[in-house]
């Protein structure tokens, strides 16, 4: 492939194809590889624009090259574009990718980012650091408590004490998450309050599971 890369018939910041050679035609599989080969490099690069294109190019070119599809996931990604990484993947999986385990697994990480994006950062809420102790954690629960209770909020805008309001129900399951070891580990990795109560509701039939296992051999 380095030295397909390296054609002099691939030329120009957007390597217009200059042979007549079949291999290089808009719609032959070897442009889309060359494309989408040039489109990873660009996201490594942080040239995500100049990636997507090229990703756009490459798809055109060959509907179902894989690697095209998923570093265009993962430049969307990079631009803040979750909703849409998690849109391209669905179309995916409702054609040639639902049988493809890597196509499954893009969508299941597009699907986990877009999650990540829109969860409350319980960090910046309690306004502590993110390597705070459970003591610290709980100290500064207190602090903002106390800010954001509503009798603080008198003569303030209603957006204002709106916002304040949604804020103090949100410190109580923000304390939750970040003074449970496993909850807060799992917060950190990236899940969301949903998928962190998943896992430890999980987590707990499994251990149940396994004490009624170990505690149901009777002796005759």
């Amino acid at each position: 492939m380095e030295l397909l890369i390296r054609s002099p018939h691939v030329v120009g910041d957007y390597g217009c194809v200059q042979s007549p050679n079949p291999a290089f035609l808009p719609q032959a599989p070897l442009y889309a590889t060359l494309l989408a080969e040039r489109a990873n490099g660009y996201h490594r690069l942080g040239r995500h624009e100049d990636s997507l294109r090229d990703c756009s190019r490459a798809i055109y070119a060959k509907d179902d090259c894989r690697k095209a599809w998923l570093t265009k996931r993962l430049a969307l990604h990079a631009l803040g574009r979750h909703e849409e990484a998690v849109q391209e993947m669905s179309k995916l999986m409702q054609g040639w990718g639902q049988n493809d385990a890597t196509v499954r697994h893009a969508y299941q990480q597009a699907d986990f980012e877009l999650r990540k994006s829109k969860r409350c950062d319980y960090y910046a809420l309690m306004q502590c650091k993110r390597v705070a102790s459970e003591r610290e954690i709980k100290a500064a629960y207190r602090s903002r408590a106390l800010d954001l209770h509503p009798d603080k909020q008198a003569g303030k805008s209603a957006a204002e004490q709106a916002k304040a309001e949604a804020d103090f129900k949100l410190l109580g399951e923000a304390l939750e998450i970040l003074t449970d070891p496993m909850k807060r580990q799992l917060y950190d990795e990236g899940y969301d309050k949903a998928a962190i109560d998943e896992r430890v509701a999980a987590a707990h039939r499994a251990a149940r599971s396994n004490d009624n296992r170990s505690g149901g051999h009777h002796h005759h």
